[in-house]
């Protein structure tokens, strides 16, 4: 499936929980600053997501797949990433600017972080792997 179809894909899920019209969701939108979304839309997110893409997604995906990169390393000491988390974090966000991947951050902050451009690269990641 195309980025633009998943990113479509993405966007009406939100624009249906949201109730907003679609056209008004842009991929580097912001999940909960911009778009509003809290903790519950969240989850109603994913499920939509896995119903209309037939696929499964854990709620830490994205750091699971960040983890594995970094074999023995630790990825977060007492709720805040390493460095060396926040540089595997970086490569499997790149839709986040790094500056806001910063030291410090902490792991109950990551999803303030998340663009409607994470669900579309997490997607196109699942189906790939799910899909193979």
């Amino acid at each position: 499936m195309a980025r633009e179809e998943v990113l479509r894909g993405v966007a009406e899920c939100l624009a249906a929980i949201l109730e907003i019209d679609v056209e008004t969701i842009k991929e580097q939108d912001r999940i909960i600053y911009d778009l509003k979304l809290d903790s519950l839309d969240l989850l109603d997110v994913i499920f939509q997501l896995e119903q209309k893409f037939k696929i499964k997604i854990s709620p830490r995906s994205i750091e699971r797949r960040a983890k594995e990169q970094l074999g023995d390393k630790p990825f977060e000491v007492g709720g805040i990433y390493t460095a060396e988390g926040l540089a595997e974090l970086r490569k499997a966000m790149p839709e986040v600017p790094p500056e806001e991947l910063a030291e410090g951050l902490r792991t109950s902050d990551l999803p303030k972080r998340f663009r409607v451009g994470t669900f579309v690269n997490l997607v196109m990641r699942m189906m790939e792997e799910q899909h193979a």
